[in-house]
């Protein structure tokens, strides 16, 4: 520590930037690495998690695979009664819908319907009442800690009357808040009841099944007999299509790779948890590496001291002992220095990730994460100056002829590995953005401007016709529409349709709408018209496609030509096997994504009005015409709160993990170029004070300012030629492989790569432009006297 504390003193400015670097480094590696521990030990806290699995189903539809991890309500069932192996099971079946609570309706509550064995199945505890007799009656409900502390804030919550979906429930327990790290989420959790317990395989395709195996379990052999299980009572549909059923691990669900549309987990991504661990080791490695160049910048400011200690005796082995242990009081203070940062920033890291981190000191393995963090950036930073300073002889340190010897092979490399790494970032933020503003600015085919929608409640959009007319009357609101069930971004119902003349079946999305829903969001006619505006449209059967469902079902010339309808789970059973008549085709827009090519889209009439999403086509301010449907959702449904929403913010938000993504680089990208800057100052630094002879003599014989700049500048511009050449291959691999999950996406122009180079060129150049001009400038008699 004394040796510490006097070099410190001797140079503070070099120690300030080796504390400033590697806290920096050690600040988002102890925020990445947190994260990525939460990420990688989701549902670890489950008691059977080891045994437990999921099931997934595998679908090739429209000549495509899917993978879905939900199911019919029976098939865990028969499965629980029918396979030995099963030792338990449960279903989960979510929604967020409004739940009345002391007479008023509350939305932004996450429900789960489950059956009587979820506290006995997972591992969620329970803080008043007992998890065994928590669903002891079919009218009991439980609520987290959360929602008791809000909703029943000065009362026992215990006994208090909950209604949903028109059921009464009784309040007998209150749980902890789940994990969050748990891939299930809920504000309350009923038992499974009325139409939710009892839909059969004409169920909704919602339900998660899980299921606890024995020790010594057949998985492929239970995979065979769930497969039977499910082919003998699906939909005739299903059963002519491929269709497997597979076990998944509890421990890949947060990763898995199952269509989101059918998937109600909280969902990881495996490929940007690999982004930010590698770009947070790449940070504390540049930070290392600059530890590196400072210490070795100063080297000859220390030779001295070091050959007095080797003449005294001092083995090399003690040296470099005494080197580690300067390195580590630097990796301790900035240890410190790292923890404080990750406290200021972990705020903005959780809102980028959608996480909730936190820095809990009463944890062991915050102690053993930081405990290994030390160890490694030590030996990391501490290595090459240990071996190579202590190799300094000591005649010509005694003498003070020490000024440092040419920049070897692999500091030269470390040099070229942090310009790599910065470029490389640099690079795939810059893509990261042009492909997000691309989307963004994309047609979409289908207008989502100045467009907002509420979901409809009771009295609120029970009669369609009614409101529409009382609401267009205010010139604020242009035009008002409505879609069955869901937004346009997520499946309305699976329905299937057969070709009369091929018998080839597909899976369509069908959308029940309003007839008024193509004018409104601006959906172009291909072919025929818009029959819904028919009253004897759904007695007819007219219906109108997409140009995807045309080319799928093999419709030539689709406009008055029929098809099959064949009805799934459910949806419009009563049809199932009519066949319904083409008398308009719209183009294809991207309703869902642009992750994916455009669903087969079948349309029909309204059959409810009620619950359904409304949206309104407003002009001008748009808070007046916020104003003019609040005004009327107050006169109808007083005590249910007002929820409005804008449509084209909610597509944007389908990409926020990529814009989060990129915001979380371009802070990546800032500390990366800030340490090597630094580095890159003390490499200067170190290159010029031993050229200083060399310099000197050269300004005797006649050389300029401006052929001193260019001997000094080169060596930096030919690393930065270097590391363009291999940082522009590695960017352009991993930007392929990530465009590729696009269906729109931006070109990868040249130009943007040499802007990347352009610009770490140049923040270079001004780093170092002010030593060196220094240097150049400098008497070159004083030079000469000095050395």
């Amino acid at each position: 520590m004394k040796q510490f504390i006097r070099n410190f003193k001797k140079q503070k400015t070099v120690s300030i930037l080796n504390i400033c670097g590697l806290s920096l480094g050690i600040m988002v590696s102890l925020t990445v690495g947190l994260w990525a521990v939460n990420e990688l030990t989701f549902d670890d806290f489950h008691v059977n998690g080891d045994k437990m699995y999921r099931v997934v189903q595998s679908f090739e539809l429209n000549n495509k695979p899917l993978r879905a991890a939900t199911s019919f309500e029976p098939l865990g069932e028969i499965a629980a009664a029918e396979i030995p192996d099963i030792v338990q099971m449960c279903r989960v079946y979510k929604e967020n819908n409004g739940v009345t609570i002391n007479n008023k309706v509350n939305f932004g509550l996450t429900a789960i319907m489950t059956d009587y064995d979820f506290f006995s199945f997972f591992t969620f505890p329970m803080k008043e009442g007992d998890a065994k007799t928590a669903f002891s009656a079919p009218d009991n409900v439980i609520i987290t800690e959360s929602t008791a502390r809000k909703y029943f804030a000065n009362e026992d919550p215990i006994g208090q009357k909950i209604s949903y979906h028109g059921y009464n429930f009784s309040v007998s327990g209150i749980m902890y808040d789940m994990p969050r790290n748990s891939h299930i989420q809920a504000d309350i959790v009923f038992p499974l009841f009325g139409y939710f317990g009892d839909w059969g395989w004409n169920s909704s395709f919602s339900y998660d099944t899980y299921f606890i195996l024995s020790n010594n379990a057949d998985i492929p052999s239970i995979q065979n007999k769930l497969t039977q299980i499910n082919r003998s009572g699906a939909a005739a549909f299903l059963k002519e299509t491929y269709n497997k059923v597979e076990l998944e691990p509890l421990k890949d669900v947060h990763f898995s790779k199952t269509d989101p549309t059918f998937d109600s987990a909280v969902k990881g991504d495996k490929k940007l948890l690999g982004i930010f661990i590698i770009t947070a080791i790449t940070i504390l490695v540049i930070a290392c590496i600059n530890f590196t160049n400072l210490f070795i910048s100063t080297s000859f400011i220390r030779a001295k001291s070091i050959g007095i200690r080797k003449s005294q005796g001092a083995s090399k082995a003690l040296l470099m002992i005494d080197f580690y242990k300067e390195t580590l009081s630097y990796v301790l203070i900035s240890v410190i220095g790292g923890l404080v940062l990750a406290i200021l920033t972990l705020p903005v890291f959780n809102s980028y990730t959608r996480s909730y981190i936190t820095i809990d000191f009463s944890s062991p393995l915050l102690y053993i994460f930081i405990v290994s963090l030390i160890i490694v950036t030590t030996l990391i930073a501490g290595s090459f100056p240990a071996f190579r300073m202590t190799q300094f002889g000591i005649i010509e340190t005694l003498k003070s002829r020490f000024r440092g010897k040419k920049m070897s092979v692999f500091q030269k490399i470390l040099i070229i590995i942090q310009f790599t790494s910065s470029l490389c970032l640099l690079i795939v933020v810059f893509f990261f953005g042009r492909q997000i503003d691309h989307i963004l600015s994309q047609d979409l085919r289908f207008d989502t401007q100045n467009v907002i929608y509420v979901n409809g409640w009771r009295d609120f959009g029970a009669n369609y016709k009614t409101l529409r007319n009382d609401l267009v009357r205010d010139p604020s609101i242009v035009d008002v529409a409505m879609k069955q069930y869901n937004l346009p971004i997520r499946m309305g119902n699976g329905i299937g349709a057969k070709n009369i003349e091929t018998g080839e079946q597909i899976m369509m999305d069908m959308s029940e709408v309003s007839p008024n829903y193509f004018d409104f969001f601006g959906m172009e006619f291909v072919a025929g018209e818009n029959p819904l505006t028919l009253e004897s449209a759904p007695d007819l059967n007219y219906c109108v496609i997409n140009e995807r469902a045309a080319e799928v079902l093999g419709l030539k010339n689709p406009v008055d030509n029929s098809f099959i309808l064949i009805s799934i789970g459910g949806a419009r059973i009563e049809k199932d096997g009519q066949s319904f008549i083409v008398k308009g085709v719209v183009r294809d827009s991207y309703v869902k994504s642009l992750y994916q090519e455009p669903d087969p889209q079948m349309y029909l009439n309204l059959s409810r009005d009620d619950h359904n999403p409304i949206f309104f086509k407003i002009a001008g301010n748009p808070q007046k015409a916020i104003k003019v449907i609040e005004t009327k959702w107050k006169e109808m449904v007083p005590d249910t709160p007002f929820e409005y929403h804008f449509l084209n913010e909610t597509y944007q938000n389908l990409y926020l993990s990529e814009m989060n993504t990129r915001h979380v680089l371009s802070y990546a990208l800032f500390i990366t170029f800030v340490i090597t800057v630094t580095g890159l100052y003390a490499m200067v630094f170190y290159s010029t004070q031993r050229r200083i002879k060399e310099i000197g003599i050269r300004k005797i014989n006649g050389a300029t300012i401006k052929d001193l700049l260019l001997l000094l500048n080169k060596d930096i511009l030919l690393w930065i030629i270097i590391s363009f050449v291999i940082a522009c291959p590695i960017s352009y691999l991993y930007l392929t492989n990530w465009l590729d999950t696009f269906v729109v996406k931006t070109t990868l122009s040249p130009w943007v790569f040499v802007l990347a180079g352009l610009i770490t060129c140049l923040i270079a150049l001004l780093t170092v432009s002010f030593q060196t001009w220094r240097a150049a400038n400098a008497n070159p008699v004083e030079s000469l006297k000095n050395e």
